[in-house]
C-alpha cells in the first residue's frame, strides 16, 4: 500500500459517501416541502399557519383580514425551501459525479456553490428566527455547520485532483480543467 492510496482513497470514497448523503437529505427536504406546499395550495385550512401569524402589529400593516396574506407567506416559505433544496440537489449530484470520475471542474463547482448556499440560507435563518421556528432554525444552522466542516474535505479533494496525487484505477483519466 502506498501513501497515495492510504490518504487519497478514503478521501475520495468519503467525498462520494458525503455526496450521496447530501443527495438523500435534499430529496427528503424537497419532498416534505413539496408536500406542505401542495397541502397549502389545495386545502389552506389544513395547514398549521400559527407559525406565520406571530409577528406583532401585523394588523396595523395589512388590516384585520390577513388570512390570504398568511397563506401566501406560507407558500413562499415552502417554495424557498424547495428552491434551496433543489439547487443543493443539483450541485451535490455534480459533486458526487465529480468525486467518482475525479473531475476537478465538478468538484470545484460544488465548492463554489457551497458558499452561495450559505448566503441563501442566511435568509431562511433570519426568517426562522423572526417567526419562532426554533426547530427549523436549528436544522438549517446545523446543516450549514456540517456543510462548512465538509468543505475542508472537498478542498483537499480538489487539491489532490489538481496535483494528480489521487488514487485512481489503472488507465483512469483525470479531468483537471
Amino acid at each position: 500500500m502506498t501513501r497515495k492510496f492510504l490518504f487519497c482513497f478514503p478521501l475520495r470514497v468519503g467525498n462520494m459517501v458525503f455526496g450521496y448523503f447530501i443527495l438523500v437529505i435534499t430529496i427528503a427536504v424537497m419532498a416534505y416541502n413539496l408536500y406542505q406546499l401542495g397541502l397549502s395550495i389545495n386545502s389552506p385550512d389544513k395547514v398549521d399557519s400559527s407559525k406565520f401569524k406571530n409577528w406583532e402589529k401585523l394588523e396595523d400593516l395589512f388590516g384585520e383580514k390577513k388570512e390570504t396574506l398568511v397563506a401566501l407567506v406560507a407558500m413562499v416559505y415552502y417554495a424557498s425551501y424547495i428552491v434551496v433544496a433543489f439547487l443543493m440537489f443539483i450541485f451535490s449530484a455534480m459533486f458526487t459525479c465529480g468525486a467518482y470520475s475525479v473531475n476537478n471542474c465538478l468538484v470545484s463547482s460544488f465548492f463554489l456553490y457551497s458558499f452561495f448556499h450559505l448566503f441563501l440560507t442566511i435568509f431562511l435563518i433570519v426568517w426562522e428566527a423572526t417567526s419562532g421556528g426554533w426547530i427549523q432554525l436549528g436544522l438549517v444552522a446545523g446543516s450549514d455547520l456540517i456543510l462548512i466542516i465538509c468543505l475542508f474535505s472537498v478542498k483537499y479533494l480538489m487539491e489532490a485532483i489538481r496535483t494528480g496525487n489521487i488514487y485512481s484505477r489503472p488507465g483512469e483519466v483525470y479531468y483537471k480543467y
